[in-house]
């Protein structure tokens, strides 16, 4: 197994906008060893698109790594890393020692999902909208069927493949992941329709210049 640490200057666990370096260590019959060692380049960053790309070079950098422990991973950081598939660890105690526990953790997060039922189909759900490349999702009904699912289990695969021009969700409340994900992702949301238990948010991608 394969965890990236944020570390500072002195090597304890420190935020990703510290000043320090990203190590990657790997477990042997030895105990767990350095494998990588880079500077940590996002706490240069001046704003958020400085951010993004720091993120974005620094997830490229850890190569097939998926698991990352920081003090703090703040606001839009956190988010690039979490559409990128990671599983972050946040703790306070240095993180070479924390190693054993989030490997232990980890294991027990893989047995949950190897116990969970096959991969959920999005596209049984999915219903043509007005134009081509529109589709209309009612989540509360694929919920009502499949209650051991989320609303971003239900929709992250769909959006990250992103192949639609428009989707309108249907859904009791706005999922609270849209407002930080959305964006990363390079989507945009607008609640275009409003009843007492039911709302209809229109998602389409960010327009570029």
């Amino acid at each position: 197994m394969k965890i990236s640490v944020v570390e500072s200057n002195d090597q304890k666990t420190s935020s990703i906008f510290e000043p320090g370096f990203i190590v990657t260590y790997e477990e042997n019959d030895e105990g767990w060893k350095i494998l990588n060692r880079f500077e940590n380049k996002v706490c240069n960053a001046k704003n958020i698109a400085a951010v993004r790309m720091a993120v974005a070079d620094t997830i490229k950098q850890l190569d097939n790594v998926k698991i990352v422990i920081a003090s703090e991973i703040p606001g839009i950081a956190f988010g690039i890393f979490e559409v990128a598939g990671f599983e972050i660890f946040l703790v306070k105690k240095n993180g070479f020692d924390a190693l054993d526990s989030v490997k232990k953790e980890m294991l027990e997060i893989i047995a949950e999902q190897q116990d969970k039922p096959s991969k959920f189909d999005i596209m049984q759900f999915l219903e043509p909208g007005t134009n081509k490349g529109d589709f209309c999702l009612n989540i509360e009904k694929i919920l009502s069927k499949n209650p051991q699912l989320t609303s971003k289990r239900i929709l992250l695969p769909y959006l990250k493949n992103g192949e639609f021009n428009r989707l309108d969700v249907i859904c009791s409340h706005i999922p609270k992941w849209f407002t930080k994900d959305l964006r990363v992702l390079g989507f945009e949301h607008e609640t275009v329709n409003s009843l007492p238990n039911e709302k209809t948010v229109k998602i389409v991608h960010l327009q570029t210049l």
